[in-house]
């Protein structure tokens, strides 16, 4: 297994363990976050500080159930490291449960920049678009 796998693999087990120091050890000070969509979610965001309140935002949304409960399979080609996965979150009756992929470029040894993509951009815009509380 490469470095670079070994890195996002140990991104997403702190994500699970809900250990955000870990997380935030693992992330370069400038990382940059493509979220897909065109729902209140999406958007790039830019360092550290905008990516965590981001995704405070999906915690909160979420009461807490915002989970990426299943990592299929990381691979990696030079710098870029892509990982298939399932998330699911449940607020307000509506459930969103689906497979993404990340798609991730370390750099020194830290994850710098970002891509994610979800199986049905539509369905999960709409199911963060329609909380009661945004």
């Amino acid at each position: 297994m490469s470095k670079n796998v070994k890195i996002v693999q140990s991104y997403f087990d702190a994500v699970a363990k809900g250990d955000f120091d870990t997380v935030g050890s693992l992330f370069a000070d400038d990382v940059i976050w493509h979220q897909p969509g065109n729902g209140v979610q999406s958007g790039t965001y830019n360092g550290k500080a905008e990516l965590f309140a981001h995704l405070g935002d999906f915690m909160k949304w979420s009461n807490g159930t915002f989970a990426i409960d299943d990592v299929e399979y990381t691979a990696d080609n030079g710098n870029l490291v892509v990982a298939s996965i399932h998330f699911k979150a449940e607020k307000e009756g509506k459930t969103l449960s689906m497979k993404g992929v990340d798609l991730l470029r370390i750099e020194d040894d830290k994850i710098k920049e970002v891509w994610l993509f979800s199986e049905k951009i539509e369905d999960e815009d709409a199911f963060w678009n329609t909380l009661s509380e945004i």
